[in-house]
């Protein structure tokens, strides 16, 4: 299953954190694309999106705004 989570940061930010995460966890399929206003969607499987989020959280970063099916 695939999932798409939002965030509220630019897209250029979240592929920075998108560059750590692979960094140490390998190359990862990920797809980020802008979303309305200034906020930033990143789509991919259902267990890598949910390991990412965690990432981003243990970065001290509280920009996840929601989480749906893609």
């Amino acid at each position: 299953m695939l999932l798409k989570a939002r965030f509220t940061m630019t897209v250029d930010n979240l592929d920075l954190i998108v560059n750590q995460y692979q960094s140490l966890n390998g190359k990862v399929k990920f797809l980020t694309q802008p979303a309305f206003n200034s906020n930033s969607e990143i789509v991919g499987e259902q267990n890598e999106i949910m390991f990412f989020i965690g990432f981003v959280a243990g970065l001290g970063v509280h920009d996840l705004e929601h989480v749906n099916k893609a």
